[in-house]
């Protein structure tokens, strides 16, 4: 066969694999960004989510649990791969090259004058973004001073319009009716209190307002106790509670907020993405985190289906403009969040 030929058809199988691949990012953008009605999930919890709400609930003293127990968040995390990186698994760029945060965009649908909250902010990369892009104000939430560190280098070109409040955002204590958008992008399972967590974002969120959040994994589909035993293993080692979208509207729906959307991607589909290849390379190379190789495990010793289409969940709540807190319905723990004087943080300015 002529060379020239051979080089020809290697091309174009190239571009066939790049134009595909872009594709399935393309997809992959317009279902989350298009999420689901919620109307027909959420009703009630299966007895996994149950008891996951019991036993897997994080502690305050799992900061010093990641990947194992000598090294602390910033130790894992703190510098991760540079500045400009993001710290989030799943993002779902239109095309390559394109922003990762284009479908946060897209579904806050930020506008100026607005004021969001970033709970769990990680190195700022969602953040700044959103406020490149809008003329917002917006407040970062981490608890880990390396990042607010990050964030602050960052948010020097935004004119004052960032700032960054380094606590553990179950301590967090804002007023109520600050926010015009909330999101926590993979960092709600960290919550030592769902109820109390979710309900602080109702308070705090203007009528009208947006509650977003990411969140990897999710035992809505869970039907064999040998399964849930198995993942339980991660949540050990990992201290990340998998907050899934069944879970999420059921507690959501009982504080008031509507509409609810929500979108699941499987595994699979989630798992083929570039930026999520590029964090497990990190993890095990770079960062030589022993979840990964517990995660190879679990993969191997649990149900294929369970794991593979164990889904990457996106759900976005509006507080109605009219709604009020609806005390009756809501749980415990939620109507017992009452507003503290908000005290010992930092902000980007000092």
């Amino acid at each position: 066969m002529d060379i020239v030929l051979i080089f020809q058809s290697a091309a174009a199988v190239i571009i066939v694999l790049i134009v595909a691949y872009n594709f399935l990012h393309y997809i992959l953008f317009i279902l989350v960004t298009q999420p689901r009605d919620a109307s027909r999930i959420g009703h009630q919890l299966n007895q996994f989510e149950q008891r996951q709400l019991i036993e897997w609930t994080p502690q305050p003293s799992d900061l010093l649990k990641h990947d194992d127990e000598k090294r602390t968040y910033d130790d894992v995390f703190g510098t991760y791969r540079d500045e400009q990186a993001n710290y989030s698994t799943c993002v779902f760029p239109r095309v390559a090259f394109s922003s990762p945060y284009e479908a946060e965009y897209l579904l806050l649908k930020p506008k100026d004058g607005m004021r969001l909250l970033d709970l769990g902010c990680g190195s700022g990369a969602a953040a700044e973004y959103l406020a490149s892009r809008s003329n917002i104000e917006i407040v970062c939430v981490t608890n880990s001073s390396v990042q607010a560190d990050i964030c602050r280098r960052k948010f020097a070109k935004l004119d004052g319009r960032g700032q960054v409040i380094v606590t553990d955002f179950d301590s967090l204590d804002l007023p109520s009716e600050s926010f015009d958008a909330i999101y926590a992008l993979e960092s709600i399972g960290y919550t030592k209190d769902l109820d109390a967590w979710l309900a602080r974002c109702w308070r705090m969120l203007k009528p009208g307002g947006h509650l977003l959040i990411r969140s990897p994994g999710a035992l809505d589909h869970c039907r064999r106790k040998e399964d849930y035993l198995s993942v339980t293993a991660f949540f050990e080692n990992w201290r990340y509670n998998f907050v899934g979208a069944n879970l999420l509207v059921y507690k959501m729906r009982q504080l008031g907020f509507n509409p609810i959307h929500y979108r699941r991607l499987p595994f699979w589909a989630w798992g083929l993405t570039w930026n999520f290849i590029q964090h497990l390379l990190l993890w095990k190379y770079r960062l030589k985190m022993r979840t990964f190789v517990e995660l190879e495990r679990i993969i191997w010793r649990t149900s294929k289906i369970f794991v593979f289409g164990n889904p990457y969940n996106t759900v976005l709540a509006t507080k109605p403009e009219a709604g009020r807190f609806n005390e009756a319905a809501a749980p415990v723990a939620a109507r017992a969040e009452t507003p503290r004087v908000l005290t010992g943080l930092h902000d980007s300015t000092k």
